[in-house]
């Protein structure tokens, strides 16, 4: 049988992609999660991957990614999003870290609540638009130097973190379009083919090829 890339395993399944997640549920992930919002949904960050977890306006200091890389990406500004919902309970413990530091307190977790075929079907047909955004952040932290203090000194991470978007590049290439389709039928039962993806990837390629000759 084949494993399709991008799905959670059946703990993660049955702990947050059920409609209604108990709080104290994820306590052995992280004490008590009460930093965990409900009702942003109206807000939400245009780059947030449907799911459970989302942000809306997050602190943009970086250590969102720095704690869940797997999953937590920056928009142009540094401001937190998921760009991969947990597959794991590794991933989970991550993300719920990520959350816990931020001071803005702008992650929430019923995300379920407000997803659905329809509203993932309008998110997918924007796709080029959101990895359009993705490839000129990547190709923006794959341009700066390795000492980056005295260049962004109040927001992003401490050092680049190119691989951080280059992940969320790949996931958006090989696994969303499964994981989409996956959540979709989890949510309502239904089987839904996504149209395929047509990007044209060969951008990613020239960036890394002209950051690599220097």
């Amino acid at each position: 049988m084949e494993i399709l890339k991008g799905i959670p395993n059946s703990d993660i399944k049955n702990l947050i992609f059920k409609k209604n997640i108990a709080k104290n549920e994820l306590y052995e992930f992280y004490g008590h999660p009460d930093f965990l919002l409900e009702d942003g949904f109206d807000e939400i960050n245009w780059l947030n991957t449907p799911g459970p977890f989302y942000t809306t306006y997050t602190d943009n200091c970086g250590t969102g990614q720095i704690e869940a890389l797997k999953n937590v990406g920056g928009d142009e500004d540094y401001h937190e999003v998921i760009f991969r919902q947990p597959i794991d309970k590794t991933e989970l413990k991550e993300v719920l870290s990520a959350a816990i530091v931020d001071p803005y307190g702008e992650y929430y977790f019923d995300g379920n609540k407000h997803w659905n075929s329809k509203n993932i079907i309008l998110w997918w047909g924007n796709s080029e638009k959101r990895i359009t955004e993705i490839l000129k952040n990547y190709r923006e932290e794959l341009m700066l130097p390795s000492n980056i203090d005295e260049l962004r000194p109040l927001y992003g991470p401490r050092n680049p973190i190119p691989q951080n978007y280059l992940d969320w590049l790949d996931f958006y290439r090989f696994e969303m379009k499964n994981y989409l389709e996956w959540y979709i039928e989890f949510l309502e039962e239904i089987k839904i083919e996504l149209p395929i993806l047509n990007f044209d990837w060969s951008k990613k390629e020239e960036i890394e090829k002209k950051f690599k000759s220097g």
